[in-house]
C-alpha cells in the first residue's frame, strides 16, 4: 500500500494524526457520518488507534499487534478497490499534523461546494480558441498612448468648426473628408480576413480572367460611335430612334420521313386510333386510312406549342372526298387530356377536371370534344351548359348514348380550324374561335384535294387571320392564293396553341373509306411587328402597299383585252382612263348626227345607248325661234314627252357650243323639234327650219 495520507474534513471534524493509537494495514476514514479523512496505514506508516478493534477471528479479545500483521484480517461484505475505505463512527483525534510530504504524496480530495469570488487559474496549458490572441501576436502591436492623445490634440487643432453639423471643405488639402454619398473611383479596402461570400472570386480564381482595359476602351469607343445618339427630349417629334436588329423566325417544321405501318414523327404524340381507322409513313408522307366506322377517329397533337404570330401549312391529298369522312387541322388550346366523362344522357356529358378555369360566366361558350375512349361519344365541338367551379362542367352535345362513362380530350376554346368535309373536292371550312365564341365555318373555294392536291396556308397575325392555298406542284412561277379572311374572334396571342391532326367520322358510317395523305406541317413563329410608312395609309389586306415594278412584271392567269396586232384596237374598252378622250368609234374623234328639218317634229334616236353629247352647230332659217329637244332614252322619242334638255336657236342665226366633258345621258341620246319653248310643246317645224349637226359620243 502506497505510502501517504488523503483526507477530506468532514463537518465538525477534528482529527489529529499522532492520537491513533494501534496500526491497521488499511487505507482508515476518521470523520463523522460519511465525511472523514481517508488515511493510508502500513508498517512503514503506522497509525496508532485508540479504543477496542474488533476483528473477525473468533477471538474476543484485542488483537496484539503481532496478530494483527501477522495475517490478512478477512472484511464482510463486498468490495472493489484493492485498498477498502474504512469508516470510523466517531471522531478520531489525530494528534499530529500530517507533515508537508504526506500531503503533497497524493491528491487530497475536497467535497463540498465553494464559491471563492477569484479563483486562480493557470491556462499555459489549455488549447486557445481559434484565432485567439497570444503574447506572441500581441507583441507585434504596440500602442504608443501619449502619441494617440498628441496625435489627437493635433487633430483637434486642424479640424475647421463644424458648419451646420458639417465640415467645410475648401479644396486646399489633396484629400479632403466630405459628408453624404459619393461615389469614388477608387476606395481602398482590406478584406484580407473577411469571410467571403458564396462563389466569390479569389485570388486564384480571378488569375484564370485576364482584362485588356485598353481594348474595352477601344470596344465602347468603337460602341458609342455605332448608337444613335439618344436625345434626351421627351417630345416624339425630336427624339431620336434607337435602332431596331432582326432577329431569325422559328421555324417547326415536321416531314413525316420515317417508313412503318404505324408511325409517326416524334415531334407529334403517340396517335389514338379508333375501329376500322390506320395509319402509317410511307414516301415522306403520313397516311390516315379513315374506315368506315361511325365516330372512328385518328387523334394526335403536336408536342411543341406556340404563341402569337405565327403561319401554318401543310399539304393535303385526299384519295376521294366522302360524306362523314371528316379532316381538321387546327391550331387550338388544350383545356385537358384523358379526362374522366359520365354520360348522362344522348344529349349531356359531365367532364371531371379538378381546378379547371372554367366559370358560371363561361356557360354558352363552345369547346372541342375529341379522343374519346371507352364509349361510342361522337365528337365535335359543343356548348359548356353548366360548370362547378374547380371539379367539373357540363356539355350539351347531340348523337351520344344514353348513359356510360369513357375518356376524352377537351380543347379548343379557342382556334384557327381547317376542316376537309363534304363531297366537293375544291372546298375546304375555315373558322377561327377565341374564348368560346366563332363566327361560324365559311366554305372557301381553293385549289383541289385531289392529286396532286393543295397546299393550305394559314397566317395569324394576331389581329387578323388569311387562308390561301397553292397547288401541290412545282412551277415556275409561284400561284398563291388568296381565299379568306377574319378579322374577329381571333386567338388571344398569350394562348399556348398546338397543332391537331385530327380525322373524325360522322354518326352514320361512310359509304367507303377515304385516305388523308399529308406530306408535310410546318409553323412558322415570327414576331409580329407592323410598320407604318409615313404620309401612306395603313396597309392591309384591303388597302396594298403600292409597289413600282421595274422590268418585265410576269402576270400570271388570263388578262382579257381588246387588243390587235402590234396596238390596242378601239373600242369601249377602258385602259387607263386618262384625259377627255372620246371613246367609241374607230378614231376616238366625236361622232355627229346630221339635221336637215322636214315639216313634222324630226323625232330621232341619235344613240341607242348611253352616251354624251357634246356640242351642236345649229341654223334656224326662220324668222321665229326653232327649238331643238333631247330625250334620255332608246326609244324613238315623242315631242312634247321626256324632254330633259333645250336647245334654242335665235331666228335667222345660229345656236353653237362645244362641251369638253360632254353631258351625260345614262340610256340614250335622242331628239325632236319644236316650234315652242315649253317642254310639253308639239308643233311641228317647217322644211328646212333647222339645218345642222349634233355632236355626240
Amino acid at each position: 500500500m502506497a505510502d501517504n495520507v488523503g483526507y477530506t474534513p468532514g463537518t465538525g471534524a477534528t482529527v489529529a494524526a499522532d492520537d491513533i493509537s494501534g496500526v491497521l494495514h488499511q487505507r482508515v476514514k476518521i470523520g463523522v457520518g460519511g465525511d472523514g479523512v481517508a488515511v493510508d496505514v502500513s508498517s512503514s506508516n503506522p497509525m496508532p488507534v485508540s479504543g477496542t478493534v474488533t476483528a473477525n477471528t473468533g477471538l474476543s479479545q484485542p488483537l496484539t499487534d503481532s496478530q494483527l500483521r501477522a495475517a490478512a484480517v478477512p472484511v464482510s461484505g463486498t468490495f472493489f478497490q484493492a485498498t477498502q475505505p474504512v469508516s470510523i463512527a466517531a471522531s478520531v483525534p489525530v494528534t499530529g499534523p500530517l507533515t508537508d510530504a504526506q500531503l503533497r504524496a497524493s491528491a487530497v480530495p475536497v467535497s463540498g461546494t465553494f464559491f471563492q469570488a477569484t479563483q486562480p487559474v493557470s491556462a499555459a496549458s489549455l488549447p486557445l480558441p481559434s484565432g485567439a490572441s497570444t503574447e506572441t501576436t500581441l507583441a507585434a502591436v504596440e500602442v504608443n498612448t501619449s502619441t494617440i492623445a498628441s496625435s489627437t490634440f493635433t487633430i483637434d487643432s486642424k479640424t475647421p468648426a463644424l458648419v451646420s453639423g458639417r465640415v467645410p471643405v475648401d479644396g486646399s488639402g489633396v484629400t479632403q473628408p466630405v459628408s453624404g454619398t459619393f461615389w469614388q473611383a477608387t476606395q481602398p479596402v482590406s478584406a484580407a480576413s473577411l469571410p467571403l461570400p458564396s462563389g466569390a472570386a479569389t485570388e486564384t480564381t480571378l488569375a484564370a480572367v485576364e482584362v485588356d482595359t485598353s481594348a474595352i476602351a477601344t470596344s465602347t469607343s468603337g460602341i458609342n460611335g455605332k448608337l444613335a445618339t439618344l436625345s434626351t427630349r421627351v417630345l416624339d417629334n425630336e427624339a431620336s430612334g434607337a435602332p431596331v436588329r432582326a432577329i431569325g423566325q422559328e421555324i417547326w417544321n415536321v416531314s413525316f420521313s420515317e417508313v412503318g405501318a404505324s408511325v409517326i414523327s416524334n415531334q407529334f404524340q403517340t396517335p389514338t386510333i379508333g375501329t376500322g381507322v390506320s395509319y402509317n409513313q410511307a414516301s415522306g408522307a403520313l397516311n390516315i386510312v379513315a374506315g368506315t366506322t361511325a365516330r372512328a377517329e385518328f387523334f394526335t397533337r403536336s408536342v411543341q406549342n406556340w404563341r402569337g404570330a405565327m403561319r401554318l401549312k401543310f399539304s393535303i391529298v385526299a384519295s376521294q372526298r366522302i360524306a362523314n369522312n371528316n379532316l381538321a387541322v387546327m391550331l387550338a388550346d388544350l383545356i385537358g387530356e384523358g379526362l374522366t366523362v359520365t354520360i348522362n344522357s344522348a344529349t349531356s356529358i359531365t367532364v371531371a377536371q379538378s381546378g379547371h378555369a372554367f366559370a358560371s360566366t363561361s356557360v354558352g361558350q363552345f369547346v372541342q370534344v375529341g379522343n374519346i375512349v371507352g364509349a361510342a361519344g361522337v365528337p365535335g365541338r359543343y356548348a359548356i351548359a353548366s360548370v362547378v367551379a374547380g371539379t367539373s362542367y357540363t356539355l350539351t352535345v347531340a348523337g351520344w348514348p344514353a348513359s356510360g362513362s369513357c375518356t376524352a380530350t377537351v380543347f379548343g376554346h379557342s382556334y384557327v380550324r381547317n376542316l376537309v368535309t363534304g363531297t366537293t373536292a375544291t372546298n375546304i371550312n375555315v373558322d377561327a374561335q377565341r374564348r368560346g365564341w366563332a363566327t361560324g365555318d365559311t366554305a372557301a373555294t381553293i385549289n383541289t384535294t385531289a392529286s396532286p392536291g393543295t397546299i393550305i396556308t394559314c397566317e395569324l397575325t394576331g389581329r387578323e387571320v388569311f387562308w390561301a392555298d397553292q397547288l401541290r406542284a412545282t412551277t415556275t412561277t409561284p400561284t398563291v392564293s388568296l381565299r379568306a379572311n377574319r378579322l374577329e374572334n381571333i386567338p388571344d396571342d398569350n394562348l399556348d396553341l398546338y397543332l391537331f391532326v385530327w380525322s373524325f367520322n360522322g354518326t352514320t358510317a361512310p359509304a367507303t373509306s377515304t385516305t388523308w395523305t399529308i406530306s408535310f406541317c410546318t409553323v412558322e413563329k415570327f414576331a409580329n411587328m407592323p410598320v407604318y410608312i409615313q404620309g401612306n395609309r395603313a396597309q392591309g389586306a384591303m388597302n396594298p402597299l403600292p409597289v413600282t415594278q421595274s422590268g418585265t412584271v410576269t402576270v400570271s392567269g388570263t388578262v382579257t383585252a381588246n387588243i390587235g396586232t402590234g396596238s390596242i384596237a378601239a373600242g369601249t374598252n377602258v385602259i387607263g382612263d386618262v384625259g377627255q378622250q372620246y371613246r367609241g368609234n374607230a378614231t376616238g374623234a366625236a361622232s355627229g348626227a346630221h339635221l336637215v328639218s322636214a315639216a313634222t317634229t324630226n323625232a330621232t334616236i341619235v344613240k341607242g345607248s348611253a352616251g354624251r353629247v357634246l356640242g351642236w352647230a345649229l341654223a334656224n332659217t326662220n324668222a321665229a325661234f326653232r327649238y331643238v329637244k333631247l330625250h334620255n332614252q332608246t326609244t324613238t322619242p315623242t315631242a312634247g314627252t321626256g324632254v330633259v334638255r333645250t336647245i334654242a336657236i335665235p331666228p335667222n342665226s345660229l345656236a353653237q357650243m362645244k362641251l369638253e366633258g360632254g353631258i351625260a345621258f345614262s340610256t340614250g341620246i335622242g331628239l325632236t323639234t319644236v316650234t315652242g319653248a315649253a317642254d310639253a310643246d308639239t308643233a311641228a317645224v317647217g322644211v328646212g327650219d333647222i339645218v345642222g349637226e349634233l355632236f355626240f359620243a
